[in-house]
């Protein structure tokens, strides 16, 4: 990588953290019902799109799976198969 490409990396990563935040404030006093229903549209949309990657998010689930309680991996399992 080329010391040009890092300069660029730093605002990538310092705008996905104020993303992140932002989304983290917005959703943090939502009920599971509420998080369940934004979910549901999100994935109707980028299924409709033609953008909803289910081997992606599989992948992501399994590569922070060591970092999870069970039970919380055993329910995000629960939500992508029923989201399938």
């Amino acid at each position: 990588m080329r010391i040009s490409e890092m300069s660029n990396e730093k605002p990538k990563s310092s705008n996905r953290k104020k993303t992140i935040n932002e989304t983290y404030e917005e959703l943090k006093h939502c009920s599971s019902e509420e998080l369940m229903e934004r979910l549901s549209k999100e994935i109707s949309g980028q299924k409709l799109n033609g953008t909803f990657d289910y081997e992606g998010i599989l992948a992501s689930i399994e590569k922070i799976k060591t970092y999870l309680p069970a039970q919380t991996y055993e329910n995000m399992m629960r939500i992508i198969e029923s989201l399938r």
